[in-house]
């Protein structure tokens, strides 16, 4: 389901001016999507960020390499892999548990303190949320018979800088402000229900993962390069292992079908 715009910045708040310079602070913003978990089951979920693409392409308007998502449930920040939809450069993605009961804070926001410089970070596009099904090696099944229900809330935050701030300046001026507002739901309401998507066949392409069990089988797969040598490779792959369903069963089949590549690898819960 939709549920709200978003926009992300690491920018002067308006053009400068002559003479007026000091006026046009620098903003960094973020977005913030509060999520009540109303079922009394955990519960995975997908996150999909849609970005409005810069026509000609420009590497301060879009999210790769340029912002970072966290979960907190309980105090503690959780990164998040945020990854593109393979076939989709516009929709960048990631998954997280809310446990039974709790509410989760989703936070995307950008990196600091590289997007400071130059400072024209701006992506703005809107925001869905998915219960995909729970990945049961080798049949996916879907996470609820009904729609489960949740309470969102979106929100901007941000806070103003000082043109002369610099992280590194010894004496950085330290004349911070903030902002906090809330953004339309595109339901109209904060209480709403999210169908579970149903259980489909783990479709693998052949062509891009071929290769890497082929370094899985002969011992050479490189992981620290895997994504800088084919990224859409390495996309699949994590997507692929992260969306599995992590009980005994399932780790088992997963581990059999290795074994039927003779690839020398073994999955197990740490």
């Amino acid at each position: 389901m939709e549920i709200s715009t978003f926009e992300i910045l690491t920018k002067p708040i308006a053009p400068p001016i002559g003479g007026l310079e000091a006026v046009a602070r620098r903003v960094v913003q973020g977005y913030f999507l509060t999520i009540s978990n109303l079922e009394a089951i955990d519960l995975r979920y997908r996150i999909e960020f849609t970005v409005s693409l810069p026509v000609p392409a420009d590497p301060n308007k879009i999210l790769l390499n340029n912002a970072f998502l966290v979960v907190d449930v309980e105090g503690n920040n959780t990164s998040v892999t945020l990854t593109q939809h393979p076939g989709k450069p516009k929709v960048y993605r990631g998954f997280f548990t809310i446990p039974a009961h709790k509410t989760a804070s989703v936070e995307l926001l950008p990196i600091l303190p590289g997007s400071l410089t130059p400072g024209l970070l701006e992506v703005r596009g809107y925001v869905s949320l998915f219960l995909p099904p729970r990945r049961s090696f080798p049949i996916p099944v879907p996470q609820s018979e009904k729609p489960v229900k949740v309470l969102l809330n979106p929100e901007i935050r941000g806070t103003f800088l000082p043109n002369e701030f610099s992280p590194l300046a010894a004496k950085a001026p330290l004349d911070f402000d903030q902002i906090n507002y809330t953004l339309a739901i595109a339901s109209g309401k904060a209480l709403n229900e999210i169908p579970p998507e149903p259980g489909q066949p783990i479709i693998i392409h052949l062509p891009i993962v071929a290769p890497i069990l082929e370094e899985l089988r002969n011992g050479t797969l490189d992981l620290p390069s895997l994504d800088a040598d084919n990224s859409e490779k390495a996309q699949m792959l994590v997507q692929l292992l992260a969306q599995i369903d992590t009980n005994d069963i399932n780790l088992q089949e997963l581990n059999t079908v290795m074994d039927k590549f003779d690839i020398p690898v073994r999955m197990s819960r740490s």
